[in-house]
């Protein structure tokens, strides 16, 4: 049996030795050490943020990744947001003002990007110790960590998109108030909130459905949505699938 053993290792030492392919992230925005790193297969989030090293001024609730494998199914949102708002903005019937917004809405929603951008935990030390949110880094993440914004934006059916300070424990409805409202084509029973980590939350607000308080964080954005005592019949779901998009997109990231 001695012959076998000598095969083994013989076969052994000739066989090549693969190494574990390099996995290539970029990291940008506030941290110490942005750009290119190469990881070793298997590695996880917590290696390339800890390396980057946000910085005090970073944010990293409204910190991003974006990830090349979710952009086919973004765009497929995307591309359905805009068959529906056309839906909506041609159909013989629908009232004029609610018409006329989805059209002003579709050209907005047309300008923006598909990012591939994923929900995750990006605080640096809740990575460590969360196995759940430290997930396994994929080749071409993008890792963006803005500054911390000190704004809410109002868009949907408003005649111009709006842009507020944010105050701490405000309602989120509250911010209404300090914004025009197209009421011809606002749904008057909801409002949808898409936070700067990419949580959408719809909440009540008439007198039958009225949801408890919702502050908003630094950088959310308010979706007041379209009347959906129209919108249903001819594209159920647009507003949900029109917050859900608008939670892939990134907070802007300032170039070092």
């Amino acid at each position: 049996m001695r012959w076998l053993a000598w095969l083994a290792a013989f076969v052994a030492a000739m066989s090549p030795v693969y190494a574990l392919a390099d996995v290539q992230v970029t990291v940008a925005g506030a941290v110490v050490r942005p750009g290119v790193q190469s990881w070793p297969e298997g590695s996880r989030f917590s290696a390339a943020v800890l390396a980057a090293t946000p910085t005090e001024e970073a944010y990293p609730l409204g910190a991003s990744v974006l990830r090349a494998a979710e952009l086919p199914a973004q765009r497929a949102l995307k591309a359905g947001v805009l068959y529906d708002l056309n839906v909506l903005a041609t159909s013989p019937g629908v009232p004029s003002p609610l018409a006329m917004r989805a059209a002003a809405i579709h050209a907005w929603i047309d300008t923006l990007p598909v990012t591939g951008r994923i929900r995750a935990e990006l605080q640096p030390r809740r990575l460590e110790v969360d196995a759940g949110s430290n997930r396994v880094l994929a080749d071409g993440d993008q890792f963006l960590y803005p500054r911390r914004p000190n704004t809410v934006r109002v868009v949907g059916a408003v005649p111009q998109a709006c842009t507020l300070p944010h105050v701490p424990l405000r309602d989120a409805r509250d911010y209404l108030r300090d914004c025009v409202v197209d009421t011809g084509a606002a749904d008057h029973d909801a409002l949808i909130v898409v936070q700067p980590d990419g949580e959408v939350q719809r909440l009540g607000i008439a007198a039958w459905n009225r949801s408890a308080a919702q502050a908003l964080a630094p950088g959310a954005v308010l979706y007041v949505p379209l009347d959906e005592a129209v919108s249903q019949s001819l594209a159920p779901g647009l507003n949900d699938e029109l917050a859900a998009f608008l939670a892939t997109q990134s907070l802007p990231v300032e170039a070092p």
